[in-house]
């Protein structure tokens, strides 16, 4: 009788196993999509994020080609411009995918150049503070508007500024 009773023990054991094991395996299973699914979703918000960043990119490189053909900038600081407009996108995607910082992705942009985070950090000490402000920040979002401001139209600044000292005067 006593055997009768641990039989019947261990088979409901068993049976609450079983049943916690597929309970578990459905879990599995679910966790996994939804896993495929961010996974999907992360490399197709990464190709818009590229893609915008390739666009802004472009902009960025012609007005700094227009301001260096109308003379609104040196050539020293035209090189230093260049370079980072021209590691735009490379920048915001070592920030978007690999959660990193903006001065880590330049310093990963500077391998194999001839400058130096130093000389990049003093290009920018140079610049209004339109542009150091949001490069400080040291995010996707300042680096953005760093670079964006970089470029701004140096002829209606150069104007406002001339105008305001005026008025002042």
């Amino acid at each position: 009788m006593i055997e009768f009773g641990v039989i019947g023990v261990l088979v409901l054991i068993l049976v609450f196993v079983m049943t916690r094991n597929q309970s578990t395996q459905t879990e599995l299973k679910q966790i996994q999509h939804a896993h495929k699914t961010l996974q999907s979703q992360n490399k197709y918000s990464l190709g818009i994020v590229m893609t915008m960043a390739s666009v802004l990119q472009n902009t960025f490189q012609t007005k700094l080609a227009a301001l260096k053909s109308h003379g609104l900038i040196s050539h020293q600081d035209y090189d230093m411009a260049h370079f980072v407009l021209e590691n735009f996108q490379f920048v915001i995607v070592q920030c978007c995918q690999h959660n990193e910082t903006v001065e880590v992705g330049v310093r990963k942009a500077l391998k194999g150049q001839n400058f130096t985070i130093e000389e990049i950090s003093q290009f920018i000490a140079r610049q209004p503070s339109e542009v150091r402000i949001p490069w400080c920040k040291n995010t996707v979002e300042g680096f953005v508007a760093a670079c964006r401001n970089l470029v701004a139209d140096k002829g209606k600044n150069t104007a406002k500024h001339a105008e305001s000292a005026e008025a002042t005067s």
